[in-house]
């Protein structure tokens, strides 16, 4: 299967609440979880649970502190005179993934996937360094399960991060009880992250609804390849009848076809690392060029923009001139009945 990977920028970063917003809305989620049949929670025993976690989140946002300063040192151009320190430095930078260097960068460009793709109001658990790592990169306070004494398992978020501390705190219940389905995968080794969906049902349920998913995307896939109003290259016509395409933009593609005929350029994949994760993003172009086309494009990204979750694109945009591509916000949906419209 072919398709295009998109790229994702650095957002700037937002003012978010504070660390003690974030340890509130843990507290709040591992009480909710967690009741305590004829035991009362007052505020000495609330005031311990909190400060227990504050030292484990102190310490992470600590560690990210220091590894993000040192990554800044060693970038900043040196007025010393060469010393041997110049070759342990270029030693460093070509060390195994495994490296502590690796492991910084890996949880970086992990941080900045999970704030740019991941849905909007999405609660995400994580490590307490991994959780300082994504308020940096402008994902809400508010939106954070930070995992330790608190919340001793991530029940209550959507999506995890699965770094190596999480999987060694949880092993081999955070694939077979928790999250079994990764949706992106960074670096590799024990440096590796993992961003795994949550199933709230048990991991059991998640898969036998996965498996109903998929072939409900084959079949609505080969619908649209009956469709009279759309065009497909071979790549496109693949994907579909793998069942690979997400069932948001199936969906979208037969509203779409219902107003003009479409050129399905190429399907993008969001999802770095993981090859199993449907395909949430598509460029297209009207079927008909010409002097119309401007207006073609802008009607297709109105009507883009007036959808509501779960249709409502996470970004959308007219490229080019040419075409238009959008995509959605992982993970995607499962369980849901799929009908796509034949012209």
């Amino acid at each position: 299967m072919e398709y295009h990977d998109t790229g994702f920028s650095r957002r700037p970063p937002q003012p978010e609440p504070s660390w003690p917003t974030v340890i509130a809305t843990t507290v709040r989620l591992w009480l909710e979880r967690h009741p305590v049949p004829g035991r009362r929670w007052t505020w000495g025993r609330l005031a311990v649970l909190v400060a227990v976690l504050i030292s484990a989140v102190a310490a992470g946002v600590a560690g990210v502190a220091i590894g993000r300063t040192g990554r800044s040192s060693a970038a900043a151009p040196s007025t010393a005179a060469p010393s041997t320190a110049a070759p342990l430095q270029a030693t460093a930078a070509a060390a195994p993934a495994g490296g502590l260097g690796y492991s910084i960068a890996t949880r970086d460009r992990a941080a900045q996937w999970v704030a740019q793709q991941i849905a909007p109001g999405a609660i995400v658990a994580c490590d307490p360094a991994m959780c300082a790592a994504l308020q940096a990169d402008g994902l809400p306070a508010a939106r954070l399960l930070v995992l330790g004494t608190a919340a001793a398992d991530p029940l209550g978020s959507d999506v995890v991060v699965a770094t190596p501390a999480v999987r060694n705190q949880f092993g081999g219940r955070l694939a077979s009880v928790y999250a079994p389905a990764v949706i992106a995968r960074f670096g590799s080794g024990a440096a590796q992250i993992d961003i795994r969906a949550i199933a709230p049902s048990g991991a059991a349920a998640y898969r036998a609804a996965l498996a109903a998913d998929k072939l409900a995307r084959i079949d609505a896939g080969r619908q649209l390849l009956r469709n009279a109003h759309i065009d497909a290259s071979s790549a496109v016509k693949t994907a579909l009848r793998s069942g690979d395409v997400d069932p948001r933009l199936l969906i979208t593609l037969a509203a779409l076809a219902t107003q003009q005929p479409l050129r399905i350029l190429a399907f993008t994949d969001p999802s770095p690392g993981a090859p199993a994760a449907p395909l949430r993003g598509v460029e297209l172009a009207p079927a008909h060029s010409g002097g119309r086309t401007g207006a073609r494009l802008q009607s297709m990204l109105s009507f883009l923009h007036a959808q509501r979750v779960p249709f409502l694109p996470l970004r959308a945009s007219v490229d080019r001139a040419t075409d238009v591509s959008f995509e959605y916000a992982a993970p995607s949906p499962l369980g849901a009945e799929h009908t796509v419209t034949n012209k």
